[in-house]
């Protein structure tokens, strides 16, 4: 174990033209591939610059790609959004629009199921109807005539009583 850093077939190197930056690569990527040659400390360091600055550049480009992307997804969410809300204006008036032309009050009118005109319209005739029935079953009868109270008590013990709760 010649390495103390616990690396094994790379050379790292620590060089203070590079600003105490450190290096790290195979002995092949230093030489550069060419059969042994070393690449001048100079073209290493401006080539480790050019990378830096590329890799900034891509991050930036990134960033500007995704902001757009977002922007036109933002975009495209509210557009969906309104119109959403226009059709359901839309399915909303003409449930209103129904009701009022079958006599029902409004605030029947949101109970009303249908995506079409006609579909609505027959909706609000059952409706109609059931409250026709309804109204007529439920109606009480008057033919009896009014309703009289039972006999007061006359005498004064009973009236005591009464007022105690015996």
């Amino acid at each position: 174990m010649a390495d103390d850093t616990g690396t094994t077939g790379s050379t790292e190197e620590t060089t203070p033209a590079m600003g105490g930056a450190t290096a790290t690569g195979t002995q092949a990527e230093q030489t550069g591939g060419n059969g042994g040659a070393t690449i001048p400390t100079e073209v290493q360091r401006a080539l480790h610059k050019a990378n830096k600055e590329a890799e900034g550049l891509r991050l930036k480009l990134k960033e500007f790609e995704d902001r757009d992307k977002t922007e036109a997804e933002r975009l495209a969410e509210r557009a969906a959004t309104a119109e959403r809300s226009a059709s359901d204006a839309q399915a909303r008036l003409l449930r209103y629009e129904v009701a009022a032309k079958k006599n029902l009050p409004a605030s029947l009118a949101a109970r009303l199921q249908g995506s079409t005109p006609e579909e609505i319209a027959a909706d609000a005739d059952a409706l109609v109807q059931e409250l026709a029935r309804h109204q007529q079953v439920t109606a009480p009868s008057f033919d009896g005539g009014v309703r009289t109270t039972g006999p007061q008590p006359t005498d004064m013990n009973a009236l005591i009583r009464k007022a105690a709760g015996h």
